[in-house]
């Protein structure tokens, strides 16, 4: 897409739009402020939300470009603010979004939800997802955005970050740290003369860590139980040791710290392949690692997520590795009940890391009778991406919920391959706008004569002029990936062609016509441009006026 051109033909007053922005400015401070029933709420609201309308009524979208202190309009600076506090451009550029776009259509139930988005706290320990991710969730129809993954630290705008709360300060401490760090990053090393430990040495150190009820020094605790594990020899207290290893990862894991977890299974990995431990005390010990795929032990990694803990996401991942595909089923299952954005995030990486060793166990997720989790399950697919995850995706195209569509199409057209075509075709004559519109879009960026040929005979239809002028102009959009002469050919026919019966809705085409035309530079289009920016309607007026400006500058 020509964003110049873009930009140009939705061209408005640059004051305009610097009252949009004052106004989200406004919303941000004042509809924190009350309930939404509050007649101070209702009123501000309406303003606010008046002046987009106002402005789309006129444009066919508002974009808007973000850099760290200024927002641009049409590359005209429409605010600029140097300072940390009450940046509006910082505020966006910070969750790493670049540009925003309003589209025409843009609702009032959409305004008061992204206002609502911008309100969150995202400086709370309860609101711990980012900006990007909450959009994601929302799925506007009417708001797009371009976002980078290169977004600022929160060290760069503040002096100091609270990783845990002052209870688990002994958990978490310098010295913790520092022991961590120097003790636990090497693997295990067995003394030359070890000492050996006895039963009676066992259970003093059991009983003294159950009288305090916590593990203060756990990566001693965790040397010390995998000595006895090399230097046991009675069954007994072999089971005894290896369920006090369990114990140790469940408390590893309600602390959020999946590093020491990976650490005590690795470990564990070890001893079961050295050949140092007797046959019947290694599948004991490889039952302690097992235990983190069963059902009980999920539900606790989800209170996890579901909690105030910092966790690192490399870190849980490297769990994950660990895990099996009989934790599938139960991964699917927490996948459904988490709450929080992240949460369900760091279970799509878990879902996508073991999902490959068992497909159909893992498409059966896809019969969730919760939207979102279908839709996670659709991206987990996409992301395997081998012959059975493309068989299960494309039984999905036919979902109740135009969301879980609309995200198969964006899934397929990631993946690739010939066979997609038949599916994004039958897609542009589905009930809902948007799944047609990500249709056309994904066809476009397959650029083949075949897919070109299916979107122009769509644009040929008769019932194609009535459509909602958003949906027309996606269409012709997507058919100008094609810069060849019969493209060239059949804009200029829509161009051309006058209606005295539904001449409005004719001249919707034709705007988009002009606008595609622009956006693959044909300057022989030139001519026809002209007239139709003398045009009485202001639409076609704009996108041929914006679409000559590009083809003569």
């Amino acid at each position: 897409m020509d964003k110049t051109l873009k930009s140009e033909a939705h061209s408005g007053n640059a004051e305009l739009a610097r009252d949009v922005i004052q106004g989200i400015l406004k919303a941000k401070k004042i509809l924190k402020m009350y309930p939404p029933n509050n007649p101070i709420y209702i009123k501000t609201a309406d303003e606010i939300y008046n002046k987009f309308k106002n402005f789309l009524e006129l444009n066919n979208e508002l974009s808007l470009k973000i850099s760290q202190n200024e927002i641009l309009f049409n590359d005209e600076e429409v605010y600029y603010n140097p300072e940390k506090e009450d940046n509006m451009a910082l505020f966006f550029f910070k969750d790493g979004i670049r540009e925003i776009t309003f589209l025409r259509g843009f609702s009032q139930n959409e305004f008061k939800d992204f206002i609502g988005i911008l309100n969150a706290d995202f400086e709370s320990t309860a609101v711990e997802d980012d900006l990007v991710t909450l959009l994601w969730e929302r799925d506007f129809e009417h708001i797009k955005y371009i976002a980078t993954e290169e977004f600022l630290s929160d060290e760069d705008y503040q002096e100091s970050r609270v990783y845990v709360k002052a209870e688990d300060k002994a958990y978490s401490d310098d010295n913790f740290a520092k022991a961590y760090s120097d003790g636990l990053k090497e693997p295990i090393r067995r003394a030359s003369a070890p000492v050996f430990l006895g039963e009676d040495d066992f259970k003093y150190i059991t009983k003294e860590i159950e009288e305090k009820g916590i593990y203060p020094q756990i990566e001693k605790i965790i040397a010390l139980v995998f000595e006895l594990i090399y230097q046991t020899r009675e069954d007994i207290i072999f089971s005894e040791v290896v369920g006090f290893i369990e114990n140790i990862i469940n408390y590893c894991i309600k602390n959020g710290d999946f590093q020491k977890v990976c650490f005590i299974l690795d470990s564990i990995k070890s001893f079961t392949e050295d050949g140092s431990l007797e046959a019947r005390n290694i599948e004991i010990l490889k039952g302690a690692y097992n235990v983190i795929n069963n059902k009980l032990f999920i539900r606790e990694v989800g209170k996890t997520l579901e909690s105030d803990l910092i966790i690192e996401e490399n870190e849980f991942t490297a769990f994950a590795e660990h895990l099996d595909k009989t934790s599938i089923p139960y991964l699917i299952q927490l996948l459904g009940e988490l709450q929080r954005i992240r949460s369900r995030r760091f279970v799509i990486n878990a879902l996508t890391v073991v999902g490959k060793f068992d497909v159909k166990t893992l498409a059966e997720g896809l019969h969730s009778d919760k939207w979102y989790v279908v839709r996670n399950i659709i991206v987990v697919l996409g992301k395997i991406a081998d012959s059975w995850s493309l068989e299960y995706l494309t039984k999905t195209l036919t979902h109740p919920d135009p969301r879980v569509r609309k995200e198969v199409i964006k899934t397929l057209a990631g993946i690739g391959g010939a066979n997609m075509l038949r599916h994004f075709k039958n897609a542009l004559n589905d009930d809902i706008v948007s799944v047609r519109i990500a249709a056309a879009r994904e066809m476009g960026s397959i650029k083949t004569e075949a897919a070109k040929n299916i979107l122009l005979t769509e644009l040929a239809k008769k019932d194609f002029l009535l459509k909602d002028f958003t949906e027309k102009k996606e269409f012709y959009e997507a058919v100008a990936h094609w810069d060849d002469q019969q493209v060239r050919d059949f804009f200029h026919t829509a161009l051309k062609k006058k209606k005295f019966w539904k001449k409005t809705k004719n001249d919707e085409t034709r705007a988009c016509a002009a606008y595609a035309l622009g956006i693959i530079g044909d300057k022989e289009s030139v001519p026809y441009l002209e007239k139709a920016k003398h045009s009485k309607n202001k639409l076609l007026n704009a996108f041929a006026s914006a679409a000559l400006r590009r083809l003569t500058n």
